[in-house]
């Protein structure tokens, strides 16, 4: 995890690499696959949101960003219109399957470390990963994503059960 931590004085620091980092050295490690978190320097908050907002609105030529106009519109429609946007977005990138993503990844790491056989990684890809509608109707919560985790984990954790009781037969 790439950590950057903003400062009062609006300077982002790339505490990884002990270095001031730019909104475009932001969207270089993005583009390079990096997972990027980024803290408040003061109150610790994650604000990566708020900062992958202005890398995408910053853009690397000056017509590729939104018409003010369209901004401006946005900001007085208020949050349901945003929310909106963010709904189509969601599902126009299908934010569903990062989630199935990163579940199929860490059944590969199980299945490639050895912790589990071929045939457990088919069942539990069959369980975690059932054919979807590739079409997201509604962007989930955050109280959604925290539950989503929290079963993640206990799904990890008892696989990892599984295979220590596996292990001592």
């Amino acid at each position: 995890m790439q950590t950057i931590k903003k400062y009062a004085n609006r300077k982002l620091y790339h505490t990884n690499r002990k270095q001031y980092i730019t909104l475009e050295g932001i969207a270089a490690l993005i583009q390079a696959g990096e997972p990027v978190q980024v803290l408040d320097n003061e109150t610790g908050e994650d604000i990566t949101a708020s900062i992958l907002t202005q890398v995408v609105l910053q853009g690397r030529n000056t017509a590729d960003r939104l018409p003010t106009q369209v901004l401006t519109n946005l900001i007085r429609a208020g949050g349901d219109t945003i929310a909106g946007v963010r709904r189509s977005i969601w599902g126009t990138l299908s934010g569903s399957s990062m989630v199935d993503l990163a579940i199929k990844h860490r059944l590969d790491q199980l299945y490639e470390s050895g912790k589990i056989d071929a045939k457990e990684l088919a069942r539990l890809a069959n369980l975690l990963l059932p054919d979807q509608d590739p079409q997201v109707e509604e962007l989930p919560s955050q109280r959604d994503i925290s539950a989503l985790h929290s079963q993640i984990e206990a799904l990890s954790a008892a696989v990892e059960l599984l295979l220590a009781e596996r292990g001592q037969r």
